[in-house]
């Protein structure tokens, strides 16, 4: 009796763990659909939302060691203030710089602001590099020197744009991310 209820709780466990990866798999699929189908307003809202509300989250395990998210400090072009964003960045070994994709395309805050500095400061699995000569380039020229793995995932996404960045300077940090405003 008691190993039939046993069962039981396992076998609804794994539904349930089978209906929660359901539901991820087609958040996911929306998500990419929206992001490929590139229409302006809707990734105007998924910007705007991740900038309050998913961003700061993001930030607490940005920059450490493994982490597919890395913090970006850069300087706004119009206030002068310090900010901080989590983004995905990779380094692409040929070009002997960083990457960093635009699902939101060149015309978000930070990438502006990085334009307009031209340079920033990427923390990396708990290394900070200050980078320069920021530049936009199409995906053909990046992906083929990706891991196989993230090439897979930014042509599913059908990214586009990509920022490259080289590395003047880099050294190794205790602390990943440091106060700042989240900007996206």
């Amino acid at each position: 009796m008691d190993t039939s209820r046993l069962a039981r709780k396992r076998s609804s466990r794994r539904r349930g763990g089978w209906l929660a990866g359901i539901r991820i798999i087609l958040m996911l699929t929306v998500l990419v659909a929206i992001v490929r189908s590139n229409r302006k307003q809707i990734l105007d809202r998924i910007r705007i939302f991740n900038k309050h509300y998913t961003n700061p989250r993001v930030l607490k395990i940005a920059a450490r060691r493994n982490s597919p998210y890395a913090v970006l400090h850069h300087v706004g072009r119009h206030s002068g203030n310090e900010y901080t964003t989590p983004v995905v960045a990779d380094f692409a070994q040929k070009l002997e710089s960083f990457v960093i994709p635009l699902p939101y395309g060149s015309n978000t805050d930070w990438c502006r602001n990085v334009m307009a500095a031209g340079r920033c400061t990427l923390i990396k699995d708990q290394v900070a590099y200050t980078l320069v000569a920021p530049t936009i380039i199409d995906a053909a020229a990046v992906l083929p020197e990706l891991p196989a793995p993230v090439q897979r995932t930014l042509r599913a996404l059908g990214l586009q744009k990509f920022m490259q960045i080289r590395i003047e300077a880099s050294r190794e940090v205790e602390r990943p991310v440091a106060s700042g405003v989240a900007n996206k």
